[in-house]
């Protein structure tokens, strides 16, 4: 199974051949099995490389992140995954009734934000007792935003005066590490049969994102305490920084009573959302519960 998350940040060209990622730079060249890979992120400029490689590195299921200014995410490819799952899978998708949509959408608001509450109070931080009591107060489809409305209180305990809309050195560490979320999630989805476009609460035409936007809500908190737990970060977030939140795949978290890593729970949580889907039961959704952050073993880039 692949495992690996490979920054490339410096000028380099990038080539496969024989099953290998060649990464050719002034200092020599970097070899890495292609099946380890899970996520391919290109950050900085005077890095080239052929659609082809792009291609083969489709075909294995490595996603792919291009990285813009300060190194915040500008683009994002899944690889188009055929499978024996994808025809159901996608049938169930697109039959969704807005009934069992609301269902799911409350679990995962109210996963949300009870992480949220769990997370300001692992960093020790006022305001968790009032987020768990509005965590009480989702309904079907949200219908009040309470999502919202945590979210802004939320992120006011974690750093007050901090917003989300502007640029800052703690919303440069949470911009870069919800794409990483982001993008496993996609990756997973796509990889279960579903259409990442489709989501359950998220409907913007112009995003092809919906629903991985949808299922990583809950996930969002791991990212929160490694970006509060490094400190002051800069706008622009150095190597070490990256790396730190990279890890964030790597780190644990709870999933149905069991400590596993952030993306062994992502890939459970899309399998229960696809035996929810096809089966009519949101009962069936498995969703995370986040711990204080430790790495687990695994490969650090």
């Amino acid at each position: 199974m692949a495992y690996r998350i490979v920054e490339i940040s410096h000028p380099a060209e990038i080539h496969v051949r024989d099953g290998q990622l060649l990464v050719e730079q002034d200092k020599g060249t970097a070899s890495i099995p292609v099946e380890d890979i899970s996520l391919l992120i290109a950050s900085g400029p005077g890095i080239r490389m052929s659609t082809m490689a792009q291609t083969i590195l489709a075909d294995n299921n490595v996603m792919l992140i291009l990285m813009g200014k300060n190194h915040l995410p500008s683009a994002l490819s899944i690889p188009m995954v055929a499978n024996a799952r994808q025809a159901l899978a996608t049938a169930k998708q697109a039959e969704l009734t807005p009934q069992m949509s609301n269902e799911l959408w409350k679990l995962v608001v109210t996963r949300k934000i009870e992480n949220q509450a769990r997370a300001l109070s692992i960093l020790g931080l006022d305001g968790a007792a009032r987020i768990f009591q509005l965590s009480e107060q989702v309904y079907p489809g949200d219908p009040g935003n309470i999502e919202g409305q945590a979210a802004r209180e939320y992120f006011q305990f974690l750093q007050p005066g901090l917003n989300r809309r502007k640029p800052g050195p703690l919303n440069s560490a949470l911009n870069y590490g919800y794409a990483i979320i982001r993008s496993a999630v996609a990756r997973s989805l796509v990889i279960a049969g579903f259409i990442p476009a489709l989501g359950i609460h998220h409907r913007n035409q112009l995003n092809a994102f919906n629903l991985a936007d949808d299922i990583m809500e809950p996930f969002r908190p791991c990212v929160d305490l490694v970006a509060v737990g490094m400190g002051a970060p800069s706008d622009q977030l150095d190597s070490s920084q990256r790396r730190d939140l990279r890890q964030v795949l790597e780190n644990a978290i709870l999933l149905d009573g069991l400590e596993v890593q952030v993306k062994t729970a992502i890939e459970k949580c899309v399998d229960s959302l696809r035996d929810a889907i096809v089966n009519d039961d949101s009962s069936l959704l498995e969703l995370p519960i986040v711990v204080p952050t430790k790495l687990m073993s695994g490969i650090r880039e």
